[in-house]
């Protein structure tokens, strides 16, 4: 099929470019015209309690889950009639905003708990009326009103909560990912050049990079005008686009030119689709395959964000199955132009017949490699055991930004909990709350809740009275729960022990940020076994259509797995554990972010194939012509050498850039996923392949009658390209 579509773009590469071009003009378009509505939030799902009690919040008592905190500073003690007075007056503007519900201080409402244990500092709440989208929108003003209103008296104002931190966390994240791509472009090109020793031939593989990622984040722009797409979509196709659209462009132009060196002429295109072309479609289809596996989780930023990498790997495979050799047929030998001169030993022409000595010397004995090899990597990945999971939060913030700082001293200098309490929303069986067998029922409730450990007080309409009406809508209360400790897992847990009371007549419901972190764990957890066995089962079968053989797939994501432990593993040690704080600059929190390794297993799971299938294909290209597996193991490795090498180092340099980031999240995905790819581009490739290849044999090949007549049927069996010019 591809031998016959690089035949035609042989003859039309013109029309071919056009309609590469007509895609990219789509996608300019679709930017140009769409009304981006970029969310981020959406980590849990919408059908979970606690987002069930964020919109009642809203829609029927008019204040939102959320809430801003203002810390309030003067150069005294803040409990003075003129500090009183001051810090009033600089809240006043909250309390005419359309988009605020409550403003509570110690003056109004919320009493010495948002008092400093010091007396040099008040908190002030304001509870919004705005979900936690809206945030985002109304935040700015707020922060303008309150500052400038606190700097005619001399008070000096810290705003935390979540909507202040999310807003810091997203501009971390694009800090992070402008500062990764200002450092990954240059040295990208810098290893192109050093590949090809051209910069026609390195400057390719860079402009399919950037026409993927143009195109895809395009398309979720437009997506998100019609639905829930996260503002972290657009850093995975950061992470992945330049990447991705590289890796393939590489493979493509190598091979080429290898054709045109073999003297192919007019079958050069045609025989680099059959074979590499061949190999990237099918390597791209289980990235997004792997990618397809967070639709098994019920977050929308989950969702989205694998969305987008799917988007990005499909634009990819586009552009470097159409623009890319059209551009090649168009250029011919003019792909060599401008050449660099580049001494051999930086652009590795001895590496092939380098990695073809570690292949033999590694089947001469492959059970001697093969075993310690696989401890190693075994006991690389146990530390993934013991992994701690967390829906991040101000920690996940550099030190010195200032939502944390200010979140900080809310934890340290105030009574704990205060600034967050846990709501409840209690549906009693009687037709209001405020009769009799109501007030029974929250009566019930308050004082199984008040005996729970942990809770300092109880707030409801039994304690507040005089708030019935922002408290109560008919047969539905608002009951706020106080926690003693600020603590992220006491809290979850306390959370649990909410949920679990039962009130004869009543019915609870818990929320807050506390109970969607529970339901983002939970919902990660009851998506794993499914995902991973979509993952698992998809990618079999596309590497047996591949293939056509039964235990290569087999092999392969056995490979892959153990890699992917192995990164995992050393996540844990890093991050969790604290090694290399210093080197990495980071603070460890003591657990990994919650969609960290879920989104690092479906991206390296399609990542691990990539590489195993193109020197597959190169090995079974040999083996179909010679029979000889232990040979055309050897032959594999040394002929896809130098372009692996190469798109192994760009891939660690496009994701360990993001190492530079300074929010933890970012930092450690760069680190996890350069550290997957070195591994499977050294000991996978180096020991692993050529060892379990000697030991199998012909095994490696076979299938039974029937699968090899449905994927010659199919077309996906290899076909080797027609011969022509001189030999290998």
């Amino acid at each position: 099929m591809l031998n016959r579509w690089g035949t035609f773009i042989q003859h039309r590469p013109k029309l071919v470019l056009t309609l590469s071009g007509l895609g990219l003009l789509v996608a300019m378009l679709l930017m140009a015209t769409a009304s981006p509505n970029l969310i981020s939030g959406g980590f849990v799902d919408k059908n979970a309690e606690s987002s069930q009690v964020e919109q009642m919040l809203l829609d029927e008592f008019g204040r939102g889950a959320e809430s801003l905190v203002f810390v309030f500073d003067a150069d005294g003690p803040i409990d003075t009639p003129a500090n009183r007075a001051a810090v009033t007056d600089a809240v006043a503007p909250l309390s005419s905003d359309p988009d605020v519900a409550q403003v509570i201080t110690p003056w109004s409402g919320g009493g010495d708990a948002l008092l400093s244990f010091d007396g040099q500092s008040a908190m002030a709440i304001a509870v919004l009326n705005v979900d936690q989208e809206g945030v985002e929108e109304v935040l700015p003003r707020l922060r303008a009103e309150v500052e400038e209103s606190a700097a005619r008296h001399n008070l000096a104002v810290s705003i935390t909560g979540n909507g202040a931190i999310g807003e810091a966390i997203s501009h971390e994240v694009e800090a992070g990912i402008l500062r990764a791509e200002s450092v990954a472009v240059p040295l990208t090109l810098l290893i192109m050049v050093l590949i090809f020793g051209s910069v026609v031939a390195a400057g390719l593989p860079l402009i399919v990079g950037g026409l993927a990622m143009v195109s895809s984040i395009a398309a979720i722009l437009a997506l998100s005008a019609f639905t829930d797409q996260s503002v972290f979509a657009v850093n995975i196709i950061s992470l992945l686009g330049l990447a991705l659209g590289i890796d393939y462009s590489l493979f493509l132009v190598a091979r080429y030119r290898e054709e045109l060196a073999k003297g192919s002429g007019d079958r050069a295109l045609p025989n680099t689709l059959a074979t590499v072309g061949r190999a990237i479609l099918f390597s791209g289809v289980t990235v997004i395959f792997g990618l397809a596996a967070t639709w098994f989780f019920p977050m929308p930023a989950l969702r989205s964000m694998g969305l987008a990498g799917m988007l990005v790997v499909a634009a990819a495979l586009f552009y470097g199955l159409t623009f890319l050799p059209a551009m090649l047929a168009l250029l011919g030998s003019r792909v060599n132009r401008f050449a660099v001169p580049i001494p051999s030993r930086l652009r590795g022409d001895g590496e092939g017949s380098f990695w073809h000595g570690v292949a033999t010397a590694v089947m001469r004995r492959p059970v001697a490699v093969l075993a310690p090899v696989l401890v190693a990597l075994v006991v690389a990945g146990l530390p993934f055991l013991r992994l701690d999971l967390s829906p991040g939060g101000p920690t996940e913030l550099p030190a010195d930004v200032p939502a944390r700082i200010a979140w900080e001293r809310v934890q340290s200098d105030f009574p704990a909990g205060e600034s967050d309490p846990i709501p409840v929303i209690l549906t009693v069986d009687a037709p209001e709350v405020t009769s009799d067998a109501g007030l029974a029922e929250v009566a019930a409730f308050v004082e199984r809740a008040q005996a729970l450990p942990g809770v300092v007080h109880v707030e409801s309409v039994l304690s507040n009275p005089d708030q019935q009406d922002s408290l109560v809508r008919g047969n539905k209360t608002i009951v706020e729960i106080v926690a003693e400790s600020a603590d992220t897992t006491v809290r979850q847990e306390l959370v649990r022990d909410l949920r679990s009371i039962e009130v004869r007549g009543a019915s609870v419901k818990v929320g807050g940020s506390a109970a969607m972190s529970v339901d983002t764990l939970d919902g990660i957890r009851d998506g794993v076994v499914p995902a991973f066995l979509f993952v698992v089962i998809g990618s079999y079968l596309i590497l047996l259509l591949t293939f056509g053989s039964v235990f290569l797939p087999i092999k392969a994501i056995f490979m892959t797995l153990l890699s992917i432990s192995a990164s995992l593993g050393a996540l844990v040690l890093v991050f969790q554990d604290g090694r290399l704080e210093t080197l990495l600059g980071f603070t460890s929190t003591g657990d990994i972010i919650s969609t960290t390794p879920i989104l690092m297993f479906c991206i390296l799971f399609g990542l691990s194939m990539d590489y195993e299938v193109l020197m597959l294909s190169r090995i079974q290209e040999e083996y179909q012509r010679t029979g000889d597996n232990t040979a055309s193991v050897a032959f594999g490795l040394e002929k896809t050498a130098k372009v692996i090498t190469g798109a192994a180092a760009i891939m660690i340099v496009a994701f360990g850039a993001f190492m530079l980031a300074d929010i933890t999240i970012i930092k450690s995905m760069g680190f996890g996923l350069a550290l997957a790819v070195l591994i499977d581009a050294t000991i996978v490739r180096a020991l692993l392949v050529p060892a379990t290849m000697r030991l199998m044999g012909d095994l490696n090949w076979w299938a039974p009658r029937p699968v090899k007549a449905l994927v010659d049927r199919l077309g996906f069996a290899h076909v080797e390209p027609v011969p022509s010019g001189t030999g290998d």
